[in-house]
This record gives C-alpha cells, structure tokens and sequence, in this order.
C-alpha cells in the first residue's frame, strides 16, 4: 500500500524541464540600448545641433540688449544642456546697473535672460562727479548732472553698508509716493538725524527712524497747512511753523 502510494506521488509531481536559452539578440539589446542613449547625450551635450540660436532679454530699460548678451557670455551654438543659468546669474550681477538677474532655457534653442535694473532713488555728489543710489544705497552710475526727479542726499558718505545712508533711504522709501514726488534733499547728519527738504522751501525735520511708519502716515494731512517747518520727529505731537 505504501508503495503503490509513492508511485501515485511520483506519477503526480510535476516534471521540471529547464527553460529555452533566451535568443542571442537579448543578450545584446541592453548594452546596445546603453550604447545608443550614451552617444545621443554626448552628442546633445557637445554637438551645436541643439545650441543656442536665440539669446532674449527681457526687463531691460538702460541697459541695451546687446550688453547684457555680451555679459552673460552666452555663445550662438552652445549647447543648451551646457548653458549654466545660475552662471549666466553671477555674470549679469556683475553690471552695476543689474540688481538681479535670472536665466531660462526655453528648448529646443532658446534662452531668456529677465534683467531686474537698479532705479534711481537718490543721487550724492562725490569728488569724481555725481553718483546715482538705488533704494539699497548701491552707487551704480556716474553721471555729469543731477536726474531729473531724483533727490540729492545730503550725508557724510553715501555707502550700501553705511547706517546714515541707509537711514535717509529708509524714510525716503516710507514716504507716501505723492509726498516723495516733492523731496528735493534728504539731510542726514547721522541715523537719529535726517531732514528733508521739499518744493516751495519747506523742511520737515524728521528725526529718527523710531515711528517711520506712523510719521509717514501722518505727514501728509500736516503738509496741508501752511507753514515752512513742519516737525515730526514726536508723532504724538507734530507741529508746523
């Protein structure tokens, strides 16, 4: 009885045959495929079939296209894949004029390069000639006369890092727009002490940068009343005079 039963097992189990050999193209198709995808990135990352055609420049308004181009440094029939924005970036950052800069790279041959210029908030007269402050106290020009609506600052040096400078920025900055429109000067002797000078011969003393936000605010309805000095360095109490 038993060994009829291990005969019945025997005749169930089921026989394991071994599989076919793959043919021999498998064998080849991965290498190949590698092969093929390596040639084709070496000939996109070095061939000038997908290079640069179009360098467009966007934002730009003292700076001519052509300059910017020229500073990116970015060749007609460069590969685009080796076109390195952040590259492009440092370069155009360089500028005096550019604040800041970005680069896209719009495929197949395309790259746009958006330029954030410096405007103009105030000019300083140096020994060499007057130069043009942005917001940031960044000198990024040199010009033979004062801009047309740009107010001078008045301050023992006018420097990005120097606190007098940034202080005179600061309130130009906080100023309604209407009122900014009418500053002719900012004074400013140190951080605690800025004035500034408006159309019509008025001054407003306004002090330091403590309650630059309430001053602002406060400001305009007192420049409504007539008078010639109109003080703001205690908001709680301004007066005119």
């Amino acid at each position: 009885m038993t060994d009829r039963s291990a005969a019945e097992r025997a005749r169930r189990r089921p026989v394991r045959r071994s599989a076919p050999p793959a043919p021999a193209w498998r064998r080849f198709l991965l290498p190949g495929v590698l092969a093929v995808a390596t040639i084709g990135f070496l000939v996109i990352y070095f061939s000038p079939l997908l290079g640069v055609r179009t360098v467009r420049v966007e934002g730009n308004d003292g700076l001519s296209s052509d300059a910017v181009i020229q500073a990116a440094e970015v060749a007609e029939g460069t590969p685009m894949l080796r076109v390195d924005p952040e590259r492009i970036r440092e370069h155009l950052r360089g500028l005096p004029k550019v604040a800041d800069a970005t680069a896209v790279l719009d495929w197949p041959s395309t790259v746009i390069i958006q330029v954030t210029e410096r405007t103009p908030a105030a000019y300083f007269r140096a020994t060499d000639g007057i130069r043009v402050l942005d917001v940031a106290g960044v000198p990024f020009e040199t010009v033979a006369g004062p801009p047309a609506g740009v107010p001078e600052l008045r301050a023992p040096k006018a420097a990005a890092d120097d606190p007098t400078t940034r202080a005179a920025l600061s309130v130009l900055v906080a100023l309604p727009v209407p009122v900014r429109g009418e500053v002719t000067a900012v004074l400013a002797r140190s951080p605690s002490d800025v004035r500034l000078e408006l159309t019509g011969g008025r001054t407003v003393d306004w002090g330091s940068l403590k309650d630059t936000q309430r001053k602002a605010l406060i400001l305009p309805p007192l420049l409504t009343r007539p008078g010639k000095v109109y003080d703001v360095t205690t908001p709680a109490l301004p007066t005119v005079a």
